[in-house]
């Protein structure tokens, strides 16, 4: 029994033996089969190290090929850590022992490098801190040159070039960053870059530095791959610079190295270089726009201390001027003031400068107020309300002609406003709907307000603001541009809404006639913006059709990238920015022409008169003033219109102008929308040079060249006149009209 006992647990030892070692020998079959390509590979991916380059970003140009928008080569003072980890060998950064042991190896070092920098004019001035804080910034690669001071002078590079040996891991880089040809002009629309943050990189599906924070997606463009970002690359911010990110981001190149264990390199495995970014084409006239914010800041400058007619200061905090296309919605200028200089922050935003943009009682500056700051349109409003009598029927052949003695008084009023005016109380007699809006009649306009209201139960409770809303006010226009305001079109809705959400700040939820009647004048609780009261202005000269405003039409990549990116034959285009229809606004002809003869009246013997007057412009021009109520402050100036108006001509350009706190809208608006249109109307707008030499000399001679011509081709005319005229054809030139 005891020997057979034996035999059994020796068998089952020798099977359990057995079993052991084919375990054995499948777990090392495994290892050195299956396994031993995935050890390959990590093992490859853990010495390699892949660096990117950003890719120099696209140019910005005008609507006629002009670079407002360019790159330029800065010099930049930069850590090499692989350098400073030669000195602080054998230290781990990822213990905290040893990173103080680093920062007390390095600290000297440090502090030589602020001293010199800080003796060299560099500013901010640095110290040993700031240094070492960028260091240990995990935002950058290992093997990236951290930036300690950037745009440096010349003699900066070349001191630090010459001292090399004195400043160990210190070195000199020469980078891409903006250029401005025109200085300021344009900021708003331009916007500006910065280095990019972690909500930024996670957007575009790159990973935070030190983060667990999944990426979101990658931005990009239908048909085209997403470019990579990381940490410490630039990104537009605002502004074009922004919108159209994904077409002027370069392409980075990629750097493969081979690193040791200490994360040192070793040898490089391939060297990709970026591409350059798309240039992108705006709709904007450069000199337009330099002409539009020249005169807005004049305007606003020289009115600013002085007091209205009816004694209030006039403070003017801010301006705004928007000029669009009106049969396509492109963007030919947008002025705000006050502006910024982007030139400034081209190497980031210092504390001081973005307190100063940001402070309220500079006007925020950084604020573009054609398409963020809100106004009540006042008088401007009053086409949409006249288009809405019509729409309704309430304004026909029978029924277009009322009264207006001054004041104008609800039917069945018996408690609360019950009686309205007009600006000055004064009597205007009788007047149809041209005439209306030609003397800006305020009664004839609450005369259709109340009756819209009253005559709900046929047209609906908000047939005016239903007019309004087909011009898409009370929401954004949809320009590409990132900030817009919705601005607001009160409704009997959102009246109830807003006391439900809000009952303390209501008296009541109920919407009166007297609601009605004040939003048919603009005023009350309307609010538009500069681009919107363009764009609305620019529908009714096209005949009804609603365009998105856009600033881009076109996308292009140089083909020879040393020539000028306009010149003919050496650029191909990427894509195309189509005009995009919104909807339609019912105007029919009979409609159009009734408005169309009011507001060319406007300019030629209403409220504008003044404002054209003995110096009228190349064109007719058909165009609207308001005066926007303020409680306690002086009104808002408005005008809006366009031109040419002219039956059978195609109008070119549609123009809001508003300027706050500042008085009547003929006083102030009018004549500055005057001084804007006008050199634009006639061909004598001034070209701009760009700020910076050479292009600005060889600008200004051009410029006076031109000049020169035209003075001798003027003089020679005035001689030929003296002298009775150069028969032609029959005539004198005067008799022929030339020069006229």
């Amino acid at each position: 029994m005891d020997t057979d006992s034996q035999k059994v647990r020796l068998g089952a030892l020798g099977i359990v033996a057995v079993s052991l070692f084919l375990a054995l020998f499948a777990r090392l079959w495994f290892l050195q089969g299956i396994e031993r390509q995935e050890f390959e590979a990590a093992s490859v991916s853990n010495r390699l190290r892949v660096i990117q380059t950003e890719g120099p970003r696209g140019r910005i140009l005008d609507v006629n090929g002009k670079v407002i928008v360019d790159n330029r080569t800065t010099i930049v003072v930069a850590l090499d850590r692989e350098q400073l980890r030669e000195k602080v060998s054998g230290l781990d950064e990822r213990d905290e022992a040893d990173l103080e042991k680093i920062r007390t190896t390095l600290w000297s070092d440090f502090e030589v490098t602020a001293t010199a920098l800080n003796s060299l004019g560099v500013q901010p001035p640095l110290t040993a801190e700031d240094i070492w804080n960028r260091y240990t910034d995990k935002r950058y690669s290992p093997q990236e040159p951290v930036p300690v001071a950037e745009d440096v002078d010349p003699l900066v590079e070349q001191y630090f070039l010459e001292r090399a040996q004195d400043f160990p891991g210190i070195i000199v880089e020469r980078r891409t960053v903006r250029e401005y040809p025109y200085g300021p002009l344009a900021a708003h629309i331009l916007g500006y870059v910065g280095e990019i943050n972690d909500q930024e990189l996670l957007e575009r599906g790159a990973v935070v530095p030190g983060s667990d924070e999944v990426p979101e997606s990658t931005t990009t463009i239908p048909g085209q791959e997403p470019k990579p970002y990381e940490a410490g690359d630039s990104i537009g911010k605002t502004g074009v610079e922004r919108a159209y990110e994904a077409d002027l981001r370069g392409t980075p190149g990629e750097r493969t190295i081979e690193v040791n264990a200490k994360g040192e390199m070793l040898d490089v495995v391939s060297d990709t270089p970026p591409e350059a970014g798309d240039d992108v084409w705006l709709t904007i006239d450069i000199d337009l726009q330099a002409h539009a914010e020249a005169q807005l800041a004049r305007t606003v400058e020289d009115i600013r201390g002085g007091v209205t007619e009816d004694g209030r200061d006039i403070t003017a905090p801010q301006g705004a001027v928007a000029i669009t296309d009106p049969m396509g919605g492109e963007v030919r200028a947008m002025a705000s003031y006050p502006s910024y200089d982007p030139r400034m922050i081209v190497n980031g935003i210092p504390t001081a400068l973005w307190d100063e943009l940001q402070d309220p009682a500079n006007g925020l500056p950084l604020n573009n107020w054609a398409m963020q700051g809100m106004y009540a349109p006042g008088s401007t409003f009053k086409p949409v309300t006249a288009l809405a009598g019509l729409q309704t029927g309430f304004i026909n052949p029978a029924n277009d002609t009322y009264y207006d003695q001054g004041t104008y008084e609800l039917q069945g009023c018996t408690g609360g406003k019950c009686e309205f005016r007009n600006a000055g109380g004064a009597r205007l007699g009788s007047v149809d709907l041209p005439r209306s809006l030609t003397v800006s009649s305020d009664v004839y306009y609450y005369w259709i307000g109340e009756n819209l209201w009253l005559g709900r139960g046929t047209w609906g409770d908000q047939a005016l603001q239903d007019t309004a809303f087909q011009f898409g006010l009370g929401d954004k226009t949809g320009i590409e541009l990132p900030g817009e305001a919705r601005g607001r079109i009160p409704t009997p809705q959102n009246r109830k809404e807003a006391y439900d959400a809000n009952p303390e700040a209501f008296v009541t939820d109920e919407w009166f006639t007297g609601d009605n009647v004040i939003t048919a004048i603009g005023q009350g609780d309307v609010l538009v913006t500069p681009l919107q009261l363009a764009n609305t202005y620019g529908t009714i000269a096209n005949g009804g059709t609603v365009y998105q405003p856009h600033v881009a039409y076109q996308t292009s990549r140089a083909i020879d990238p040393t020539e000028p990116p306009g010149a003919e034959g050496n650029f191909e285009v990427v894509r195309t920015i189509e005009p995009v229809e919104k909807g339609q606004v019912d105007i029919n002809p009979d409609w159009y022409g009734q408005i169309f003869q009011g507001l060319v009246g406007v300019t030629q013997e209403g409220t504008a008169a003044a404002a054209w007057g003995a110096n009228p412009t190349a064109w007719p021009f058909a165009g609207k003033t308001g005066t926007a109520e303020v409680n306690d402050k002086a009104d808002t100036s408005l005008f809006a219109g366009w031109g040419p108006a002219v039956a059978g001509e195609t109008p070119q350009y549609a123009i809001a102008v508003v300027v706050p706190e500042s008085g009547f809208g003929g006083d102030v608006a009018a004549p500055l929308t005057f001084d804007i249109i006008s050199p634009a109307s006639n061909g004598q707008l001034d070209p701009v040079c760009p700020a910076l030499d050479p292009e600005r000399s060889e600008c200004e001679k051009s410029k006076a060249d031109a000049y020169a011509r035209l003075a001798a081709a003027q003089q020679r005319q005035d001689e030929q006149a003296a002298s009775g005229g150069v028969q032609a054809g029959g005539g004198t030139q005067a008799e022929d009209g030339a020069g006229n």
